[in-house]
């Protein structure tokens, strides 16, 4: 009995310590700032942006992304920046030309969050998305998120794919793919002047 007892006892230890642990991280996590130099507005294009989803994958020649970002320190990471504009010129799909539009405005923004840093790297994601492409046998709306990382060293948003991104319902393309498919939008959108974010 008394075994019993004291080996309860280092268990509760135990898991109150890793609790402990968990809550501190966890806390640091929710906590951490971000500063951002100098802020205010940008503007940054990105050359063949690519998204793929199911058996299909859309290409642009560019993409143009206008926004704001929070300037100054102490800065939370969500909503640390938004893109009130997005825009593609000639996207194809197996070469059959499509038309992508956003609902990108400063009313209704994508946000973008901060979420960690690697390196020299700032993690993040961009959420409220919401695109349009149209053409021939083809009309879908995907929403969601995406994942993505800034780089000070070249100035560049780089847009990885992942996230919860992924076609609505009614979507229909040539039997491509279905509602529910998940997209992965890849483009490095650089900005025009230097944005510089760190944390703390």
């Amino acid at each position: 009995m008394r075994r019993f007892a004291r080996n309860t006892a280092i268990a509760t230890a135990a898991l109150a310590s890793a609790l402990g642990l968990s809550i501190s991280s966890a806390s640091a996590g929710a906590l951490a700032t971000y500063t951002v130099t100098p802020g205010g507005a940008f503007t940054a294009n990105a050359t063949t942006p690519t998204m793929k989803v199911g058996s299909a994958t859309l290409s642009c020649a560019s993409s143009k992304a206008t926004g704001t970002l929070k300037s100054g320190s102490g800065l939370a990471g969500a909503k640390l920046g938004s893109i009130t504009g997005l825009s593609f010129t000639t996207c194809t799909v197996a070469g059959i030309p499509f038309t992508v539009t956003t609902t990108a405005t400063v009313a209704n923004p994508f946000y973008v969050n901060a979420t960690g840093t690697t390196a020299n790297h700032i993690d993040g994601n961009i959420s409220n998305i919401s695109a349009t492409i149209t053409g021939t046998g083809c009309n879908a709306t995907f929403a969601g998120t995406t994942t993505g990382w800034y780089e000070n060293t070249t100035k560049t948003l780089h847009v990885t794919g992942g996230g919860t991104l992924a076609a609505q319902a009614g979507a229909s393309c040539l039997g491509l793919f279905t509602a529910g498919s998940h997209a992965d939008f890849v483009g490095n959108y650089v900005m025009t002047a230097q944005q510089t974010i760190t944390s703390p």
